[in-house]
């Protein structure tokens, strides 16, 4: 018999951001797509954020992008599949939210608007339309004010809340911004943090999990925290935050290159970035295999 007086393990859940493949000449990968979401889905995680920021969404036409959440919600299923559906505008977030319902979304998560900073009452606008075409889907607002411009104040939880937003993923912020925004969060309000380093320090503040695109390349480290802070074992957590951190530096904190030539290291379909970014120095993808041949053994 369960002793009720016995406290319940936090909730501490890891789910993948999971990036996009693509083929050499930057044509979308849908059977890799398929895979790589298949191999990523028999790992022991409790979710995946799917089209996201590491799924490269700003470079996806909507074709594209409905190829690849329909192929996450076949990968993991509709209660841990999160589908990114954000846009600049919010005409455009309800068009894709109504497909991903369509399609059997439960979970979708939506940046807020983004290239022109958006006032708060715009954000909670935008969500109650967002919420609305989503029938009874469980809605997450994705904060991410250094790449959209858009900054929700810490204590504009409630009035999220109040218009049907379930939860937060927060990214980019200093750890003292996500306690605030934690401090702040109406009861039963979720709050996901990107930051990887960050997952046992904001469990054990209340938060509900993270969101990591590093995951998608070392899920290990973060299995064996996630066990640790289930299990309150906190040796076990400050070893397995020691591993945490050291992938994290390995893929430059979730850089698209270094994620991608982690994937390809592990015969997994990944191809090219689409976004113009940086490549992957030679000594780094070096420095991934060693760490992967080291999981490995």
């Amino acid at each position: 018999m369960t002793d009720p007086t016995a406290s319940a393990a936090p909730r501490s859940d890891l789910i993948t951001a999971v990036p996009t493949p693509f083929l050499a000449d930057g044509a979308l990968d849908v059977p890799g797509t398929k895979r790589l979401f298949a191999a990523l889905a028999a790992r022991d995680v409790d979710g995946a954020f799917v089209a996201g920021t590491t799924g490269e969404f700003t470079t996806l036409d909507d074709d594209e992008r409905l190829a690849v959440l329909d192929a996450g919600l076949e990968a993991f299923g509709a209660e841990r599949a999160y589908l990114h559906v954000g846009a600049a505008h919010v005409r455009h977030a309800v068009k894709l939210t109504r497909a991903a319902v369509a399609m059997g979304g439960r979970k979708l998560a939506a940046i807020t608007p983004y290239y022109f900073p958006a006032p708060l009452d715009a954000v909670v606008e935008y969500f109650r339309q967002v919420v609305d075409a989503a029938d009874d889907a469980a809605v997450y607002a994705y904060l991410f004010t250094a790449r959209t411009w858009t900054a929700v104040p810490h204590d504009a939880l409630a009035a999220l809340a109040e218009v049907g937003v379930a939860g937060v993923k927060i990214s980019g912020e200093s750890d003292e911004s996500v306690a605030t925004y934690l401090a702040n969060a109406p009861a039963g309000f979720e709050v996901l943090s990107g930051n990887d380093i960050a997952y046992g320090e904001l469990v054990r503040a209340g938060g509900q999990g993270i969101i990591s695109g590093v995951s998608s390349v070392f899920p290990q480290p973060f299995l064996n925290l996630r066990a640790a802070l289930r299990a309150g074992d906190d040796d076990a957590v400050s070893v397995a935050t020691a591993d945490v951190a050291r992938a994290v530096g390995l893929v430059r904190a979730g850089s698209l290159t270094h994620l991608k030539a982690g994937l390809e290291l592990q015969g997994l379909p990944a191809g090219p970035v689409r976004a113009a970014v940086e490549t992957i120095p030679d000594e780094d993808r070096a420095a991934i295999a060693g760490e992967l041949e080291r999981w490995n053994q």
